[in-house]
């Protein structure tokens, strides 16, 4: 159990720090536009999403360039299924638990996923994900929140990109 209880202060500690430098965008990639592809899909973070207005629908014009487009978002997985292990359809959000018990994000940082025929994404409830998949600008709506975007999800796999200790 003592084992048990250091992997999660390991796991929620790395969680924490990913997320950190995520929101303080040191961790994505951001150019300043969109373009940073890497294996093929673009590179988006949660501050190229917000450039969508959801409240409005107005969007710059790199937001309206990823439309249909191959893309890789990280983010934290909020399932929306019941399975433990492998699910289907999931919300990607900003940080750990976004939708569960704190107000959900706005639409705009949410992106709602379903994965293509065939495919289950691994759940990962407390660690950062990178989600492959074909981005949509639509308007989707869970039992948790509304979202300004939709994503044919191909693979997820856990966040791996370096990141400094301090």
């Amino acid at each position: 159990m003592k084992q048990h209880n250091h992997h999660r202060n390991a796991v929620s500690r790395r969680s924490f720090l990913v997320l950190a430098a995520m929101l303080a965008g040191l961790v994505t990639v951001n150019t300043g536009a969109v373009l940073h592809a890497q294996k093929g899909a673009v590179t988006v973070d949660w501050k190229k999403l917000r450039e969508l207005n959801y409240q409005t629908g107005k969007m710059s014009a790199d937001i309206r360039r990823l439309n249909g487009k191959l893309v890789k978002v990280p983010g934290f997985m909020v399932p929306l299924e019941d399975e433990q292990e492998a699910v289907t359809e999931f919300l990607l959000v900003p940080y750990p638990q976004a939708c569960i018990h704190v107000p959900a994000p706005p639409p705009n940082q949410i992106v709602h996923v379903k994965m293509k025929r065939g495919k289950k994404a691994k759940v990962y409830y407390y660690e950062p994900i990178w989600i492959y998949g074909t981005l949509k600008i639509e308007k989707a709506s869970s039992i948790y929140a509304e979202s300004s975007y939709t994503l044919d999800g191909s693979k997820a796999e856990l966040y791996a990109e370096p990141f400094e200790e301090y």
